[in-house]
C-alpha cells in the first residue's frame, strides 16, 4: 500500500487517539482517545479489494459496541449499582480480539494490507491493554482459553494473515498474564511488534497470501533466511529475540505461582512453534531452483534483521548480569 498524504494524516491521528489514553486520567478522555483511534484507523484499512468494505464495516461495528459496553460499565460504577469492573473488562476484552472474543479479527485481517495488518496487530493494542492493567478482577481463565486458542486453532489455518492472527492472540495471552507489571508487558508488546512488523514485511516481499504458495516461490534465499530466523523468535527460539521476552514472562509467572498458566505457556508454545517450522520447512527445504548453500546475493536489510535477531537475547542477558 502506498503511503499518500491522506494515509499519513489519518495514521498521525491515530497514534495522537493512543496518546490521549496512555497520558488521561479521566476515563472519559480515555474513552474518547480510543474513539479518534477507531475513527482515523478506518480509512487505513480501505485497500483494492471489495471484501475489504466488509472488513471495514465489522470492525467498526465490533469497536462500537465495546465502547457502548464501556460505556455502561463505567456509568454503572459511577452510579455504584456494581463494585467490580467486570463489564469494563468484557468491553476492553472485546476490543483487544482475546479469546473468546476473537472471532472478529480472524476475518478483519483476511483483506487487510501490511501496514493496516501491522496496526491492528501492534498498535491498536497499547490503549486496551493499558486499561485492563487497571482492572481489579482475576483474568487466569482468559489467558487459560487466551492460549490454548491462539495456539490449537492455529494448526488447521492455511492463510498466512489468519495464521499471524493466532499468533498475536496467542503472544496476547502472554501479555495479559502479567499485565499487572507494566514494564513487562508493554516490553514484550514493543518486542513482539518489531518481530511482526519484520515478519509482514518479509511476507509481503515475498509475495504470499497462503503457506502452500511458499512451495513455489523462488525468491532470494536470504530473504527466505529471514522468515525463518524470524518466525523462530517468534516462537521462542533461544537465542533469538523472541526468547528474552518470554523468559521475562516465565520469571514474573513463577514469581506469582501461577503454575497452571506456566505449564500451559510451555507446553503451548511447542504447538505454537509447530506451524511456525511449518511454514519454515515449506519456504527453505522447497527451494528448487538454487542450491540451499549458494545465496546469489545479500540485501543489507534482511540481514540486519537477522543480526537483531540473533544478538538481543544475549545483550539484553549481559545488560541484567551487569547490573
Amino acid at each position: 500500500m502506498k503511503i499518500n498524504s491522506s494515509k499519513v494524516f489519518f495514521l498521525s491521528f491515530m497514534i495522537v487517539g493512543v496518546m490521549i489514553c496512555l497520558c488521561s486520567n479521566n476515563w472519559l478522555f480515555i474513552w474518547a482517545g480510543l474513539e479518534l483511534s477507531l475513527i482515523t484507523f478506518l480509512p487505513i484499512m480501505q485497500s483494492k479489494f471489495i471484501v475489504s468494505s466488509e472488513s471495514i464495516m465489522k470492525y467498526f461495528l465490533i469497536q462500537s459496541i465495546s465502547s457502548g459496553i464501556l460505556i455502561m460499565g463505567l456509568m454503572i460504577i459511577l452510579m455504584k449499582l456494581m463494585n467490580n469492573s467486570t463489564i469494563m473488562t468484557t468491553a476492553i476484552l472485546m476490543k483487544m480480539g482475546v479469546a473468546p472474543f476473537h472471532s472478529w479479527i480472524i476475518s478483519v485481517v483476511e483483506p487487510l494490507q501490511p501496514l493496516a495488518l501491522t496496526l491492528i496487530l501492534t498498535i491498536s493494542k497499547i490503549a486496551p491493554l493499558m486499561i485492563l492493567s487497571f482492572t481489579q478482577i482475576s483474568i487466569s481463565m482468559i489467558v487459560v482459553i487466551t492460549l490454548i486458542t491462539g495456539s490449537v486453532l492455529g494448526l488447521n489455518q492455511s492463510a498466512i494473515k489468519k495464521l499471524i492472527a493466532y499468533s498475536s492472540i496467542f503472544n496476547l495471552g502472554f501479555m495479559i498474564a502479567a499485565i499487572k507489571n507494566n514494564y513487562i508487558w508493554l516490553t514484550y508488546l514493543i518486542v513482539y511488534s518489531l518481530l511482526i512488523v519484520m515478519t509482514i514485511w518479509v511476507f509481503n516481499k515475498i509475495n504470499s497470501i497462503y503457506i502452500n504458495q511458499l512451495i513455489f516461490n523462488e525468491e532470494l534465499m536470504v530473504n527466505k533466511y529471514t522468515l525463518w530466523i524470524n518466525l523462530l523468535s517468534m516462537g521462542g527460539m533461544p537465542p533469538l529475540m523472541g526468547f528474552s521476552i518470554k523468559l521475562m514472562i516465565v520469571e514474573f509467572v513463577i514469581s506469582k505461582m501461577m503454575i497452571t498458566n506456566l505449564f500451559l505457556m510451555i507446553v503451548l508454545s511447542t504447538v505454537v512453534m509447530f506451524y511456525y517450522l511449518r511454514m519454515t520447512y515449506l519456504t527453505l527445504m522447497f527451494y528448487s531452483y538454487t542450491p540451499k548453500w549458494s545465496v546469489s546475493s545479500v540485501k543489507k536489510m534482511p540481514s540486519l534483521v537477522i543480526v537483531i535477531n540473533l544478538i538481543m537475547t544475549p545483550l539484553v542477558l549481559m545488560i541484567k548480569a551487569l547490573n
